[in-house]
């Protein structure tokens, strides 16, 4: 970003440390082998580096103060994170669902489980193996891993959501701004972005995560910014999603009313996601009936 910096690139020191889940300590000298490269980076360079890479970085003496930016990408998102969510719901479930998770364990099984009893020829041993290895097999044979990634993109998307600047805004975009009260169902809209906002299922209401009302204060509002809808307007709020960057008319949105249709375009407009086709000019602002985050289209 500003002045120069020369960095020195090393392989991690040890297996354990490749891809590591949580920044590796700081390592000896002597820990390292010798460097992979070392290159000098002004403004406008960019280097990147595998999760994992062992850097060091030094201003020339004599130098200007420099200044540096790192953008770190795929943390805490592995298989072993996907995993270990999807592993805790799905035994959560199954101990709900089959009265088997739920039996106590075999009386005394200290007596003949664990490292002192390893080496012993004892029936019990091979039942109680068994038994976990089967459970442990009808859990992974089980997990539902649509419904998995869906949680875990909820999970993380949350707080990616939250996490974000509101979104940018061109002068064309600020002109063809959907808002709230002024649709009609000839209106073609489509979302800002692909990533304006992620769409989750929590009980018997479909959420969208959004941060098209996040402020340039981080963390200003006290929540992740969402709207709550009915379960029946799931199949509207998917096909706004996947249409981007296609313009979809409010009329042909997969709702049973028209009055339907409007309420989740509105909703949509009212938390800035939306933008008009071009050629199309918004009527007068009218004033929002309710607060993004707490309407839920459809209700009875």
């Amino acid at each position: 970003v500003e002045g120069e910096k020369r960095w020195t690139l090393h392989a991690p020191p040890a297996p354990e440390h490749v891809l590591p889940r949580d920044p590796s300590p700081d390592f000896a000298p002597a820990d390292l082998g010798p460097p992979l490269a070392s290159v000098a980076l002004k403004p406008g360079d960019l280097l990147y580096l595998p999760r994992g890479t062992v850097h060091q970085a030094f201003t020339p003496a004599g130098g200007a103060a420099s200044l540096h930016l790192t953008v770190s990408i795929s943390r805490r998102h592995t298989w072993r994170d996907l995993l270990e969510l999807g592993l805790a719901g799905a035994l959560e479930e199954a101990a709900a669902a089959d009265v088997t998770w739920r039996r106590a364990l075999p009386r005394e099984y200290e007596s003949f489980m664990g490292v002192l009893h390893s080496d012993r020829a004892d029936a019990r041993r091979a039942q109680f193996s068994q038994m976990a290895h089967g459970l442990l097999q009808r859990l992974v044979a089980s997990m539902p891993l649509d419904a998995v990634a869906d949680h875990f993109v909820t999970w993380t998307g949350r707080g990616w959501m939250y996490d974000r600047m509101p979104p940018h805004a061109t002068p064309d975009d600020a002109r063809r701004l959907a808002r709230a009260g002024s649709l009609s169902l000839a209106s073609k809209v489509r979302l800002r972005s692909r990533s304006a906002a992620r769409l989750a299922v929590e009980g018997d209401v479909a959420v969208l995560y959004h941060h098209g009302t996040n402020t340039r204060a981080y963390h200003e509002v006290d929540e992740p910014q969402h709207i709550d809808f009915d379960l029946d307007a799931a199949p509207a709020l998917e096909q706004l999603l996947a249409s981007y960057p296609k313009y979809v008319r409010v009329g042909a949105l997969p709702c049973e009313t028209a009055a339907q249709r409007l309420d989740v375009a509105n909703a949509l407009a009212e938390a800035h996601l939306i933008l008009l086709k071009p050629g199309e000019r918004p009527p007068p602002a009218a004033k929002p009936k309710q607060k993004a985050g707490k309407r839920k289209p459809g209700a009875q």
